[in-house]
């Protein structure tokens, strides 16, 4: 959206090499190194990317990937400006702006730029990213209706989004609607067994709702999984 090490033993020849635009070359590097969570070389790779090409928006924006991985949000977003000034209709670089903003606290403006992202692609897993991110934004600002219906609609692309029904049955405990919250829970954990996080969600929501044997049960398991 994993195991290379580097490019040059990813099955790229010399010939295939050549034929590439160097650019590009420093592109596909630099989101080798990131894929294997070597941001800080896959930063300089994609820097060298830019520097010969500086109209390459995938650079611009795999640059912005990389920092963000390494806490550098405000830096990220002077990347994704500029890869958005080139490629505006990218909803995947809209949806990372967000990403950097929310992680900012400036969930306002990650709202706005989940909007964006939606508007140009609202389906898809570029529309559900968007989708539930928008809610978690919304979630921050307390808008916990707003952000259920941003998780609805995430989960109508894609019934089986795990994280969209975790995040759904958070907005419902916080609005006090335990058992509703429970229910997304439990289907979180229908769809993936060793979702540490939604076990012990639905423990709190058991609790709530003074199923306590259930609730201990669900908090033993997400233990288990390595959760504290």
């Amino acid at each position: 959206m994993l195991v290379i090490k580097r490019l040059w033993s990813t099955g790229y020849n010399a010939m295939a090499e050549d034929a590439m635009p160097e650019d590009d070359v420093w592109l596909e590097e630099g989101i080798a190194l990131r894929r294997t969570g070597r941001y800080s070389q896959a930063a300089e790779a994609l820097e060298k990317a830019i520097a010969i090409n500086p109209g390459n928006a995938a650079a611009w924006r795999n640059h912005a990937w990389a920092l963000c991985q390494m806490d550098r949000d405000e830096e990220a977003l002077a990347s994704l400006d500029k890869a958005i000034a080139l490629e505006p209709m990218s909803a995947r670089t809209w949806i990372l702006r967000g990403f950097a903003l929310h992680r900012l606290g400036r969930y306002e403006k990650a709202v706005e730029s989940y909007a964006r992202a939606i508007e140009i692609n609202p389906l898809g897993p570029d529309g559900r990213r968007a989708w539930n991110n928008r809610g978690a934004a919304l979630d921050n600002l307390r808008r916990h209706e707003e952000a259920i219906e941003s998780y609805d609609e995430a989960l109508l692309i894609d019934p089986f989004d795990v994280y969209a029904w975790n995040n759904r049955g958070v907005s419902l405990a916080i609005l006090g609607r335990q058992e509703e919250a429970s229910r997304c829970f439990e289907k979180a954990i229908e769809i993936e067994p060793e979702y540490a996080t939604a076990w012990r969600n639905l423990g709190l929501a058991y609790q709530a709702l003074h199923r306590d044997t259930e609730a201990e049960a669900a908090f033993a398991r997400a233990r288990e999984l390595g959760l504290e």
